[in-house]
């Protein structure tokens, strides 16, 4: 089968032409209408076998999850998901693992009306790049160097719970785990959920924001050296899941939960002034949301627990180098 009828049978389903898109998939480049009053927002993650999924990993998961990251880079901006192209390349045609795959995909695009609308397929090992391109009203964008002095830090969620999903993966617990907390550290793993249900409501007062992709600590010291700031954090304050509150016994376990990537959720700094704003929003809306600390003066990450401080962990997070 050639790889034009492959992807007209698995990668076609947002091929009619639309409002903002005149040329979609099958042609050699798409052709799409941006807003004249918005900005573009473009982003591209690739995920490859053995290193952010194993091999015998539910394709359905990974059509979730390699859209799932790029979507969570696009709300820490703030911004809009429009469009999306999918590099694909598979050692061999598996037409029962592109099925699952293209209806991972599909049913998260679907969610936030996402189109596909090009890309490529190749042999070789596998792996998988998408590029989304999304839209954002000008001065709403939330950029990692927009932090200020006293701002309130947030972060969306619950933290550690995906990595501790590895962690079961790989064998590499040693306290017993519930069939039920084992399936929810797992779905946390492999379907993250992307934040735009907050982005995109916080984006008109919120400074400064990034996706917790490599671990707290690690992605926060990004933000904080973007924005030439220290953060003051309180680890007491960290956000936990009912089923890691099983498995937390000592200081050391909770330091854990701001080092092991996988969570996709958010960190974001608001002005104290719009503390109730964004507070009686996350009610009414029921989106789980934990101020964690503020920004002040310096580079550093300080940290304290129940107001006593405590040193940063030794490993601060994931990094591919």
């Amino acid at each position: 089968m050639s790889e034009q009828t492959l992807i007209q049978k698995y990668f076609s389903r947002h091929n009619a032409v639309c409002e903002n898109i005149e040329v979609s998939v099958g042609d050699d480049a798409a052709i799409v209408c941006p807003s004249s009053k918005k900005k573009l927002v473009v982003t591209t993650d690739t995920l490859n076998v053995g290193i952010h999924f194993y091999p015998d990993c539910k394709p359905e998961y990974i059509g979730h999850k390699s859209l799932a990251v790029n979507l969570s880079d696009i709300a820490a901006m703030g911004a809009k998901p429009l469009w999306a192209t999918l590099s694909l390349s598979l050692p061999d045609i598996n037409h029962d693992w592109l099925k699952m795959f293209s209806n991972g995909f599909y049913a998260l695009a679907d969610q936030y009306n996402l189109k596909l609308i090009g890309g490529d397929m190749v042999k070789g090992p596998l792996s998988v790049t998408i590029q989304i391109i999304g839209s954002i009203e000008a001065n709403q964008e939330l950029l990692r160097s927009n932090c200020e002095i006293d701002d309130l830090l947030y972060v969306t969620g619950y933290l550690g719970d995906a990595a501790f999903g590895l962690k079961l993966l790989q064998n590499n617990n040693h306290v017993d785990v519930h069939s039920n907390d084992k399936e929810y550290f797992l779905n946390r793993l492999n379907l993250p959920n992307p934040r735009l249900d907050i982005a995109n409501n916080i984006n008109s007062y919120a400074h400064a924001a990034i996706d917790i992709s490599d671990g707290f600590i690690i992605d926060l010291q990004r933000m904080l050296t973007a924005s030439n700031k220290g953060a003051e954090i309180s680890l007491d304050k960290i956000p936990i899941s009912t089923s890691m509150k099983k498995i937390i016994k000592n200081e050391d376990d909770m330091k854990e939960l701001l080092t092991g990537g996988e969570d996709y959720e958010l960190i974001f700094s608001i002005s104290e002034n719009d503390k109730n704003k964004l507070e009686a929003y996350s009610e009414n809306e029921k989106i789980m949301l934990t101020e964690v600390g503020k920004i002040v003066k310096g580079s550093q990450i300080s940290l304290t627990n129940n107001g006593i401080h405590t040193d940063i962990p030794q490993f601060k997070g994931f990094d591919h180098f």
